[in-house]
Order: structure tokens, then C-alpha cells, then sequence
């Protein structure tokens, strides 16, 4: 590879003439599939005299090829990157990089970082194939020199290295733990000697490195805790080696001179950081009680906990305390996991008892002044409500916040200690409110440095409310006078925070037992005051239809919204417009529910504006999802999870307007065509996270009618149009696709046996699903794939067309062959696979048998179904579809047949089979008409399951700790033990004990067919026309039997 003709090409990419950079990228790309071309870049990498611009250009193209090129994992839209590097220029790069980076070091950092993820690669792919040995002892060689910057590119060698180690238990990793008894020693005197170098803290190159030792440590510590760093005399300098950064002031000059959004980026406050990180890890995996073993370490639990935790809580407590007097400064994420600590040293024994005597403290200077808002937060509540809501109203905020740590730990230490923390932390609450109120005359005129207070009480409030609250809780009487006292006065109050915060706390009221009439007209007043709050606080609407939500089923509620239901929905959607959630969708939906009467009229005029408003959603997520990824910097990638989760929830208040006017057709109708146009998007744009919302759509509505409207047919025509698209998606949801395929068949076989085009449409499903003849799919897939083909042979019956029905039986004998010897234990799979079977014995019964018979299965089959699946049965579809069976097989299979494909005792059971299956049907199809019974009632109405949390209330809190410890115990010697098994000892299947469950809410192709008057007519016919044959079939029946039988055809 000619180096200089390299360098010209990247020099060229970077000239203002666009015909230049247009050439020189051309000649670039014709370069680089050249073997050599990696080792030309490397060259000028390491070239001083080149200048930084063309060794970045040069870095990134050369990171890009490595990444995308040198193991084949990862894909790029660039086909160029594609291109696996060769075999025998590998070598050339190994030998090359370290010194390149050594170099870049020196003249170039900036391409190190941009090299960083090529050593990465390729050090995780050679490394653990022992294709890399040198490098371990080549990165210990620049770290023993006497230039930092080559020391700096060993530690990054070296934190690459052991980053292979992260996943791997002790016994998985045994050549780590000669690694760190060789090398680790060393490794840590190195670090210490760094943290003391005078001005370190002030080096960010020092604190990068510190960072990068910080690092191995995690690795190898994050998934399992090596032996030889639990011994006392190496895990106690590591710790102390932690601690030390932990201590380590920043200079007062860092301070002034960086602003506190900047600071994060400093390596200094990053290794800190991950110091508090790798304590924490440590503490929670390796140093407390745990459900598992695996990773329990008894002899390294009781020294951490003896020797090492008390002093480390104390310098945590020491910290805290001057970071909330402003001594000490400590950034969000230090913050957070010291608070962590502490939250996770109450759920245990021995650090409950440190940390105890210090609760109140805890709770008054850490927990109250961490919540009270700061200047940034209420400005963010003015100026940007959306990203206040997310931080600091949405319960799955993962930000590294303090609040969010604070909140955590309150939350913790009243679950896990309320006989110890509710007590005190209700009388703070209550005294500070009272002080407050008293100061300043009420709370109508109060000034912002004591509102702020107050928001930080309420928080403490809504976070333990439940506990509160409990019929079963001490203080739940008293709590009525409280919110009349400290929280319904807000609903009015000037500031939006607190007026949202009020509307916070009452949507968790609504199963509250109040005691005063006034109590709910005030709540009712004071939520829809908010809600109509004219100053335009997103929050404080998005609170106050929360509470709505809350207490739409309170008597008092629904009769004062019941005349103003459709400006309030109105509204909701305005809001649902503004801020793009489901959380929104969640509150039309439950309105939706139960005012359905009263929107009625308002119904398609809100499908439609759900529309539009989904369509909207939609286009952005369309257009972002055609974006190439390679555009984005990691941390520039759009989170687009919002706009999903929102578009999710219209479309299910969509389905939830559907279902309330099940008795209008004329307005289910109207909705078909509103929601049309979704389905268009979705299917044309093949947004496949929104296949099921279509499906589930068409399910319902189809049900609604009783059949398939034009626009139903419209949708499955695009359905149909979407499966054939190269790549389609359709058949790896089929699951999904099956809600909508099946009503097809069951509302609309009649057009579909007249309409070729529609079938088609359906049985090239089928085959895209089966095309790689079953092997990408699982026993669950498999099982999809039965139904689909169980419901299309008793869809169209006998006028089925000869290729479908080979088809099904082909994919249904491939798939018992391959799963013949676990039939019988996978209920589900061998049960699906046989009602296909017997589906088509029911119409085309002499085909059936030649079929199984020629596949070498037919024994297999009889067997099984009569001696294994036929006892089991107790689904309504089962029975009926082997009384249906049965009955095809006595009539319509002359018995010369049975004779001749070797199976005459089987003719000889079917009475009493038919017996058998008649005696089960009435406990089944009551069975299945209760369960329908329990989804249209009120079965589901409220769960007071919560209170037997309250049952640890009374106890002390240290027998409790006592006897949650023995459990984890018997449950940690039983764990190995526990089996499922038989009374005869032998291992029960999951399927087995679960047996096979029944949808109530779906229908079935053979719901019509009554197999009683099938039963009656069969027999009838059989005794006028074949009274030999008859005859013959009674015989095989005893007494009892027969009894049966004639009290059957009898009954009317």
C-alpha cells in the first residue's frame, strides 16, 4: 500500500472543492478493500510530522473498519465498512496499534479517544482466544516507564483486558485470579503513587488514568468477586485506595474556574464517581443477604462488615453533611450512590443497627433539604414543563439525581423499618407544615423560600402516603384532618408547584375511607379548579387529570362530570396533543369507560381527532426510524420511546372506545373507517410495533358485528400486501396477526370460500410463516402455526382446496416427527398439533388416515390421542373437535378401511371415546361460559392486598430482620431440592400442571355447531342407512355405556 498516496486521499477529504473531496473519498474508497490499507493508516498515525486533521480523518475511518470489519458482528449501512478485514493484515494491525496509540499520545490525543473503540474490538475478540498474549505484559512494560503518556496507553491496554473478565464467574476465570496475585500488587502501588503525585487532582490526565485503574477494578468485580481480592491483606488496600478518591478534595481553583454543568466531564470527578460505584457494587453483591448463593461469601461478608463498612459510613454521613452545608461539593452521581449506600445499609441486619441512631438526621438534613426545589428546578417547572414532568413526576425516572435517591431511600427505610422511621418521619412533617403555617399566616401568601419547604414535605408525603393511609395503619384516621389542614388549602395556592403537588397526593386518595362529607366536594372542586388552571402549567393539568383518573368511579365524581364530560374530554385531548405520553391515553381511556353513554354522540369526532393525533406520532416515528444510526455520535441517538409509548396508548383509547358501543353497530361501523387510516400507516410503513394495536382493532370489531365490514376486508388486503414485501415481518408476529386472522375465519368464511383473493391473502401467511419448513420457529411459534391451520381447514370445510390441505398436513407431520418423543409432555404443542389433524379427519377422514399412514404416524397418532389427550381434555374446542372426529370416523370410513390400514381396535373404542367425551362437555362449556361470565362482571374490583404489608408494622423491626433472615436461609438450602414431581415420583411438565388453557374472549370456527343435534342426526342417519354398521358400534359398548348413548340421542 502506497502511504503517500493514503495520506493524499485524506487530505483531500478535508479540501473546500467538493470535486477534490468527491475524487479523493472515490480513490479512499477504492483503497480500502486493499489488503494493507489498515497498516498504511497506522503508519500516519504515527507519523509526528502529519498534521492532527488528517490523522483524525484518518482515525475515524480506520475505528469504522475495525469495528464493523474485524469479527463481522456489527452491520453498517455503509457497505464499504462491511468489508472483513484479512486474515493475515490482523497480525500487522496487533503489532502496530499500541505504539500507534503511544504516539497519538504524545502528538495527538484526540485520536486516541477516537481509536478507543477499535482496541476495544479487537482486544475482546483476540484477547480471550489467546490471540493476543503479548499485550498484557507489553501494556505492564508502559506503565513501568517513565513517560505518562505511555503509561497512559498501558492502563487503557490493560482496562481493555480485563474488561473481557466482566461477565465471567471465578469458575469461569481462573487464569484472573494468577493474573491479579501476579500483577495486581504492583497495579495498586502504581495507583497510589498517581493519587499522591503533588497536583494530581488537578491533572486531568492523572485523574484519567486513576479512572481507567478504577475501571479494571469494576470489571472484575462486577459480575463475580475474584478470591484473591476477598482476602484481607489485598481487598483492604483496594478499599482504602477507593477511599482515598473518595476524600480527595478538589482544588478550590477547579471550583471557581469550571461551572457546575462542565464539571461532570472532568476524569477527577468521573473517577470518583466510579469509586462510590465500586463500593456500592461490592456492598450490595458480595456483603449482604441475598437469595442466591452463587455469589455468597460468607468469611469476605463478616470482615467487610466487622473491619470496613462502619468507617466508610461514617466518612458517607461526614460528607453528606457538608455537601448539604455547602462545605463540599459532590456531583449529582456521587450523590446518588452515597445515598444509595445508605438506603441499601437499612434493608440489612448488622448496618441497620449503625445506621439507626442517625434516622432523624437522615430524614432533616439529607432526605427534606435534597427535595426542597432548587432555583433550577422551578425554573425548569415554567420554562420547560415537559422535561420537569419526566424528571420529576414520572415514577421511572433513571436519571443519577439526588431527589431520586432521596426519595428511594425514604421510601426504603419506611417499608423496611416503619415501626422505627414512620413515627418520626410523620412528626417532622407535621411540625415543620405547622411552622411554616404559623410564620406566615397561613399558606395563601407564603413566600418562596417556605414554599419550597412545604413542596419538600408533601414529597416525603406522597412517597409514604400508602402507608398512611392503610386501613390497617395507626395514623390513617388522623390523615383526613391532616389534608384538611396542610393540603387541600394549596389547591389554591400562587405557586403551580405545590398546586400540582396537591393533585399528586389525591390521586392516591381515591381508595381512602373518608369520614367527612366535605372531604371528597373539596377534593372534586379543588382537582378540576387545577384542571381548568388557567395559567397554563402543563404539570399541574397533568396532575389534576391524574386525580380524575383517580376518582372517576367516586359516585360523587361521576355525577358532577357526567354533564360536563365532553369539554372535559375535549381537554384531555388538548392535553394528550401537548405532551406526548400514554400516561394521558390511560385517563380518555378510563373516562371513555365509564361515560360511554354520554359521549355516545361525541364518539367519532374523538376516533378521529385520536387519529390524527396518532398519525402525527406516527410520521415522526417512521422518519426517525429511517434514519441511519451511523449519523449519530452514541449520545446523540434520539430516544424516540416517548412518542412510542404515547402512540401505544392512543391507539389502545382507541380500541377502548370501540368496546364501549357494543350494542351501537352503526357507530362501530363509523369507527372502522376513523381508524382506518392508522392501519393504512401502520401496515404500508411496516411499523411493526403497532401490529398487534391493528390486530387487536379488527379482533374487536369484527366480534362487535358478528362479521367483516368492507373495511375489514380493506385491512386485510393490506396485510396481505405487507406479508409479500421482501422482508416482511408479519409472519414473526403472527401471534399478533392470529387475533385479526382468526375472526376472518370465523365472521367471514362464507366470503372467504367465494373469494379466491382473500384466501390467498391468508395461505400465503401461512407459507411465509412455515418457509423454512419450521426450523426458525419454536415449540410456541409451532403452536400458532397448528391453530392458524386448524382454523382455516374448519373455516372452509369440505370445499377447502387440495394444495391448502396437503400443505397443513405436510407442516403438521413435520412437526410431530421432529417433537414425537416430547408429545406427551408438551400438552400444548402435541395437543395443537393433533387438533389439526382431527380437524381434517372431521371432513376429509379417509385422506386424513391414508395421509398418516404414509407418513409412518398414524399409530403414533391413535395412540396418543386416545390413550394420552383424550383423558386430559377439558377445553371445550378439545371435545368438540373429537366428538366431530369421531363422529366423521364411524360414519364416513367404511370399516374395510380400518381393516386395511391395520387399525380395527380403534373402531372398537370410539363408543366408548364418545361416551367419554359427552360426559365431559357440560362441566366444560359451563366451565368456559363461568369464565365468560367473570370478564363481563365485576370480578376484578378491587385488590386489598397491600394491607399484609402492614403486618410487619406491629413487629420489631429487628425479629423481623430475624425472620426474614431464617427464610432467606431455608429458602437458600431448599432452593437445590425443590421438586415438582408426581405421586408416582415422576417430574411434572409446566404444561402438564398448567394444563391448557381457554380464552374465553375468543371465539372458535365450530362455535355454531351444535354437537348434540350433529350427534342425533349422525346416529340417525347411521340406523336407517347402515343398521349392520350400527349395530356393530353398539356392541363395543358396555351396558352403562350404551345407557349413555341412547339417553344422548334422546335428549332434547
Amino acid at each position: 500500500m502506497d502511504v503517500h498516496l493514503l495520506f493524499q486521499c485524506f487530505e483531500g477529504t478535508l479540501n473546500q472543492s467538493g470535486q477534490i473531496r468527491h475524487e479523493a473519498e472515490q480513490k479512499l474508497k477504492e483503497l480500502s478493500k486493499t489488503p494493507g490499507f489498515l497498516g498504511a493508516c497506522l503508519d500516519i498515525l504515527s507519523n509526528g510530522e502529519v498534521p492532527e486533521s488528517i490523522k483524525i480523518s484518518a482515525s475515524l475511518y480506520l475505528k469504522n473498519k475495525i469495528y464493523y470489519g474485524w469479527s463481522k458482528r456489527s452491520g453498517s449501512s455503509n457497505e464499504l465498512l462491511n468489508i472483513e478485514v484479512d486474515a493475515d493484515e490482523k497480525p500487522v494491525v496487533k503489532d502496530m496499534l499500541i505504539n500507534t496509540l503511544v504516539q497519538c499520545a504524545h502528538t495527538s490525543p484526540n485520536c486516541v479517544r477516537m481509536l478507543q473503540p477499535a482496541l476495544t474490538t479487537i482486544v475482546g475478540e483476540e484477547f480471550p482466544a489467546g490471540r493476543w498474549n503479548n499485550l498484557l505484559e507489553e501494556s505492564f512494560k508502559l506503565l513501568a516507564s517513565n513517560d505518562i503518556d505511555s503509561a497512559f496507553i498501558g492502563l487503557l491496554a490493560l482496562s481493555e483486558i480485563f474488561r473481557t473478565f466482566r461477565w465471567s464467574t471465578n469458575d469461569e476465570r481462573q487464569n484472573l485470579e494468577r493474573l491479579i496475585a501476579q500483577h495486581f500488587d504492583d497495579l495498586l502501588a502504581y495507583a497510589n503513587q498517581l493519587i499522591y503525585h503533588p497536583g494530581a487532582v488537578d491533572d486531568n490526565k492523572i485523574g484519567n488514568m486513576v479512572k481507567l485503574i478504577v475501571k479494571i477494578y469494576k470489571f472484575i468485580t462486577y459480575h463475580d468477586f475474584p478470591f484473591t481480592l476477598q482476602a484481607p491483606e489485598r481487598f483492604i488496600p483496594w478499599a482504602n485506595f477507593h477511599v482515598a478518591i473518595i476524600e480527595l478534595p478538589f482544588s478550590q481553583n477547579f471550583l471557581d474556574s469550571v461551572d457546575k454543568d462542565s464539571r461532570k466531564n472532568y476524569q477527577w470527578v468521573k473517577a470518583k464517581k466510579w469509586a462510590y460505584s465500586n463500593m456500592l457494587r461490592i456492598f450490595q453483591r458480595y456483603a449482604s443477604e441475598s437469595l442466591t448463593r452463587k455469589f455468597s461469601y460468607d468469611d469476605f461478608k463478616q470482615m467487610y462488615l466487622k473491619d470496613f463498612m462502619p468507617n466508610l459510613l461514617q466518612l458517607y454521613f461526614h460528607q453528606i453533611e457538608e455537601w448539604g452545608t455547602n462545605k463540599l461539593w459532590l456531583s449529582d452521581e456521587c450523590v446518588y450512590n452515597i445515598l444509595n449506600y445508605i438506603e441499601h445499609s437499612l434493608t440489612q441486619k448488622a448496618s441497620w443497627l449503625l445506621v439507626k441512631p442517625h434516622y432523624n438526621v437522615i430524614l432533616q438534613h439529607i432526605v427534606f433539604p435534597i427535595l426542597c426545589p432548587d432555583s433550577e428546578t422551578l425554573e425548569t417547572f415554567e420554562n420547560d414543563p415537559r422535561e420537569y414532568i419526566h424528571r420529576h413526576l414520572e415514577t421511572w425516572n433513571d436519571d443519577y439525581s439526588p431527589d431520586v435517591a432521596a426519595v428511594s431511600l425514604l421510601v426504603t427505610a419506611v417499608q423496611k423499618r416503619s415501626k422505627t422511621t414512620l413515627e418520626p418521619t410523620l412528626t417532622f412533617v407535621t411540625e415543620s407544615l405547622n411552622a411554616i403555617k404559623a410564620a406566615s399566616s397561613g399558606f395563601q401568601s407564603l413566600p418562596l423560600e417556605q414554599a419550597v419547604k412545604v413542596e419538600s414535605c408533601l414529597r416525603i408525603v406522597t412517597n409514604i402516603i400508602d402507608r398512611l393511609t392503610s386501613p390497617k395503619s395507626p395514623y390513617s384516621k388522623a390523615m383526613e384532618e391532616f389534608l384538611h389542614a396542610f393540603v387541600f388549602p394549596l389547591f389554591n395556592s400562587n405557586y403551580g408547584f405545590l398546586r400540582a403537588r396537591v393533585c399528586e397526593i389525591c390521586s392516591k386518595l381515591s381508595e381512602y375511607e373518608f369520614t367527612k362529607e366535605s372531604s371528597i366536594p373539596i377534593i372534586y372542586e379543588g382537582v378540576m379548579h387545577c384542571f381548568n388552571d388557567e395559567s397554563g402549567f402543563l404539570p399541574v393539568k397533568l396532575l389534576a387529570a391524574f386525580a380524575l383518573q383517580s376518582f372517576v368511579q367516586n359516585t360523587t365524581f361521576q355525577e358532577s362530570l357526567s354533564t360536563i364530560v365532553v369539554p372535559t374530554m375535549q381537554s384531555l385531548l388538548q392535553l394528550s396533543n401537548e405532551f406526548e405520553s400514554d400516561v394521558i391515553s390511560g385517563v380518555i381511556r378510563e373516562f371513555v369507560e365509564q361515560f360511554s353513554k354520554e359521549l355516545q354522540p361525541f364518539s367519532v369526532e374523538l376516533t378521529n381527532n385520536l387519529v390524527q393525533q396518532f398519525l402525527k406520532l406516527a410520521i415522526e416515528l417512521n422518519d426517525a426510524s429511517r434514519a441511519d444510526v451511523n449519523a449519530f455520535s452514541g449520545g446523540d441517538l434520539p430516544d424516540e420511546s416517548d412518542k412510542e409509548m404515547a402512540a401505544l396508548g392512543i391507539l389502545s383509547t382507541i380500541i377502548s372506545i370501540l368496546l364501549s358501543f357494543e350494542n351501537s353497530t352503526d357507530i362501530i361501523e363509523s369507527l372502522e373507517h376513523s381508524f382506518y387510516p392508522a392501519a393504512e400507516f401502520i401496515l404500508k410503513n411496516d411499523m411493526e410495533d403497532f401490529y398487534h394495536e391493528v390486530c387487536e382493532f379488527i379482533e374487536n370489531s369484527t366480534f362487535l358485528l358478528r362479521r367483516v365490514s368492507s373495511i375489514s376486508w380493506k385491512v386485510l388486503e393490506l396485510i396481505g400486501e405487507c406479508n409479500r414485501k421482501e422482508g416482511s415481518m408479519v409472519a414473526f408476529y403472527l401471534e399478533d396477526f392470529m387475533m385479526a386472522i382468526s375472526n376472518y375465519l370465523i365472521y367471514g368464511k362464507d366470503e372467504l370460500k367465494q373469494n379466491q383473493f382473500y384466501t390467498n391473502i391468508l395461505f400465503e401467511i401461512f407459507q411465509t410463516a412455515t418457509a423454512n419448513g419450521n426450523e426458525d420457529n419454536d415449540l410456541d411459534e409451532m403452536c400458532v402455526i397448528f391453530e392458524f391451520a386448524q382454523k382455516m381447514i374448519l373455516a372452509f370445510g369440505d370445499k377447502i382446496p387440495e394444495n391448502y390441505l396437503s400443505t397443513f398436513l405436510e407442516t403438521t407431520c413435520k412437526g410431530i416427527e421432529v417433537e414425537k418423543e416430547s408429545l406427551k409432555t408438551h400438552l400444548n404443542y402435541g395437543v395443537n398439533s393433533f387438533n389439526v389433524l382431527l380437524a381434517s379427519i372431521v371432513y376429509y377422514p379417509s385422506q386424513t388416515l391414508q395421509y398418516l399412514h404414509h407418513k409412518n404416524l398414524l399409530t403414533t397418532f391413535l395412540e396418543i390421542w386416545i390413550q394420552t389427550f383424550l383423558p386430559k381434555f377439558t377445553r371445550v374446542i378439545d371435545i368438540k373437535l373429537s366428538i366431530m372426529a369421531i363422529l366423521s370416523l364411524l360414519t364416513q370410513v367404511p370399516t374395510q378401511e380400518f381393516h386395511a390400514l391395520q387399525i380395527e381396535p380403534v373402531y372398537s373404542k370410539l363408543g366408548p371415546m364418545l361416551v367419554e367425551l359427552f360426559q365431559k362437555f357440560p362441566a366444560a362449556l359451563k366451565a368456559l361460559q363461568d369464565k365468560r361470565q367473570e370478564f363481563s362482571s365485576d370480578a376484578f374490583s378491587k385488590f386489598d392486598g397491600f394491607d399484609d404489608e402492614w403486618n410487619d408494622y406491629e413487629d420489631d423491626d429487628e425479629d423481623a430482620v430475624d425472620e426474614a433472615e431464617e427464610y432467606l436461609k431455608f429458602l437458600n438450602g431448599q432452593a437445590d431440592g425443590l421438586k415438582l414431581v408426581r405421586e408416582s415420583g415422576e417430574f411434572l411438565d409446566q404444561d402438564d400442571m398448567d394444563e391448557l388453557e381457554e380464552d374465553p374472549l375468543s371465539g372458535s370456527v365450530i362455535d355454531d355447531i351444535n354437537v348434540y343435534e350433529l350427534f342425533q342426526h349422525t346416529f340417525t342417519r347411521l340406523q336407517q342407512n347402515e343398521s349392520e354398521k350400527y349395530q356393530h358400534f353398539l356392541s363395543s359398548m358396555s351396558p352403562e355405556e350404551q345407557q349413555t348413548f341412547f339417553n344422548t340421542l334422546n335428549a332434547q
